[in-house]
């Protein structure tokens, strides 16, 4: 299986939609995998595999240190 509870993924919902979310619950069939996903923008999706297009990279915090600042 090549996608794990926690990944972030990008997905189609439909023709020409493209979403981002979090991988909640992997329903494992013999025929096909089925993602719960909740999408970024909201929304919670049931997606077959087949329908997830790339894993994105997780952030760490050590990319993020730059990006931080105080507001004083």
């Amino acid at each position: 299986m090549k996608y794990t509870i926690g990944d972030t993924v990008r997905f189609k919902v439909g023709p020409g939609e493209i979403q981002k979310g979090n991988i909640r619950f992997i329903d494992i069939d013999k025929n096909e995998n089925i993602f719960y996903v909740n999408g970024f923008g909201g929304w919670a999706y049931k997606i077959p595999e087949k329908n997830v297009l790339s894993r994105l990279p997780k952030n760490t915090p050590s990319r993020n240190i730059g990006r931080i600042r105080s507001h004083r």
